[in-house]
């Protein structure tokens, strides 16, 4: 089967930045890496829309995405953390992405 890669991008006011960024790094990445979801890395915009983010997540399979995903978007930690950074975050989009032609 081949990888898949989730694409997650939001906005975040530009009065929440320094609060969600500390949430994400100290609470999100550690949570996700303990149940063996992979970052591929979070990046903001640098010149454009202010408060832009983009996490992309790499998944050996549309199975394992399946399986890892669901369980870290039910995971009671996450939860909790999502009652903070819920109202912070807009225009949420997710997308899956699989590979085109040979990959190694």
């Amino acid at each position: 089967m081949a990888k898949v890669v989730l694409r997650v991008s939001y906005r975040v006011s530009l009065n929440h930045v320094a609060d969600f960024e500390t949430i994400l790094v100290n609470q999100v990445l550690p949570l996700a890496e303990d149940l063996g979801i992979e970052s591929k890395g979070i990046w903001k915009t640098l010149v454009g829309n202010v408060g832009e983010y983009l996490e992309l997540w790499e998944f050996d399979s549309m199975a394992e995405f399946e399986t890892k995903w669901k369980g870290l978007l039910a995971h009671p930690d996450l939860q909790k953390i999502f009652e903070i950074t819920g109202p912070l975050v807009k225009d949420e989009s997710f997308a899956l992405f699989e590979p085109v032609g040979k990959t190694d």
